[in-house]
């Protein structure tokens, strides 16, 4: 498992670690709405790497005001447009506060494990 920030200094990195994924999980925060048009472009530049690879996009902070919903996520990324490809859209959130992890972390999970140990 590799995991690389989003940040402009880290991005020149993601096409470095894509021949050998698995499966790409990428987190968005769903609260942060202007950002979408930069995430759905960065997001698609990346698929066109592998047209097979497995999605997943994390709808990060849903418990923030104003998040939006998978629905609204799905349509403002294009996610419809990615090709054929096994793909999870799940909302998620995590807080210092709360020791276990939300049910949106747990399915994520559970379907990174089934996906990567699943041949394509």
């Amino acid at each position: 498992l590799i995991y690389v920030g989003g940040s402009v200094e880290l991005r020149q990195y993601w096409h470095k670690y894509m021949p050998k994924a698995l499966m790409l999980v990428f987190v968005v925060d769903a609260s942060n709405t202007p950002l979408f048009p930069l995430v759905k472009t960065l997001l698609h530049d990346l698929l066109v790497a592998d047209p097979h690879l497995p999605l997943m996009v994390l709808a990060n902070k849903q418990d923030c005001a104003g998040a939006c919903t998978i629905t609204d996520l799905h349509e403002a990324l294009s996610l419809s447009e990615v090709g054929d490809r096994k793909m999870f859209v799940i909302g998620t959130y995590v807080t210092k506060e709360v020791e276990e992890p939300s049910s949106g972390v747990e399915d994520a999970l559970e379907f990174i494990i089934q996906t990567i140990q699943t041949p394509r």
